[in-house]
C-alpha cells in the first residue's frame, strides 16, 4: 500500500469515527427530558434540536461513505461498489426518516421516527466500515 492509499484510508476511518460521534449526539437528543415536560415550547425546541442533530449526522454519514468508497477504489478493493450502493441506500432512508421526524404528532411519535432514522444511519455506517476495513 502506498502513501496515497494509506492517507485515503486514514481519512475514511476518521470520517467514520466522526459520523459515529454525530450519531451519538443525535441519539442523546432523542432522549432529551424536555420531550417529557409540560411546556410545549420546550418540546418544540427539543424536537428541532433533535432534527438538526440527525441531519448533521446524516451529512457526516454521507461523507464517510464517500471517503470510504474513494479509499477502497484507490486500493482496488473488489466489491466496494456494491457495498457503496448498500450504504448509500441505508443513509438515504435514514435521512428521509429524520427529515420527517419533526412532522409526526406527539413527542412519542417524533422520538420513534428519530430512533428509526438513527438505526438506518447506523446501518449505513456499518456497511461503510466494511468498505474501509475489509480487505
Amino acid at each position: 500500500m502506498n502513501d496515497e492509499q494509506s492517507k485515503r484510508l486514514a481519512e475514511a476511518a476518521d470520517a467514520l469515527i466522526q459520523a459515529g460521534d454525530a450519531l451519538d449526539e443525535a441519539r442523546e437528543t432523542i432522549n432529551d427530558r424536555r420531550f417529557d415536560g409540560d411546556v410545549e415550547r420546550e418540546r418544540v425546541a427539543a424536537a428541532q434540536q433533535m432534527s438538526s442533530k440527525i441531519e448533521n449526522a446524516a451529512k457526516k454519514v454521507d461523507e464517510a461513505i464517500r471517503k470510504g468508497t474513494v479509499a477502497a477504489a484507490a486500493c482496488g478493493r473488489a466489491g466496494a461498489h456494491a457495498l457503496y450502493r448498500e450504504a448509500l441506500w441505508a443513509a438515504r432512508e435514514g435521512r428521509a426518516l429524520g427529515r420527517t421526524a419533526n412532522d409526526q404528532d406527539g413527542s412519542a411519535n417524533k422520538r420513534a421516527r428519530a430512533t428509526e432514522s438513527v438505526a438506518k444511519l447506523e446501518a449505513a455506517i456499518a456497511v461503510a466500515a466494511r468498505i474501509v476495513f475489509v480487505e
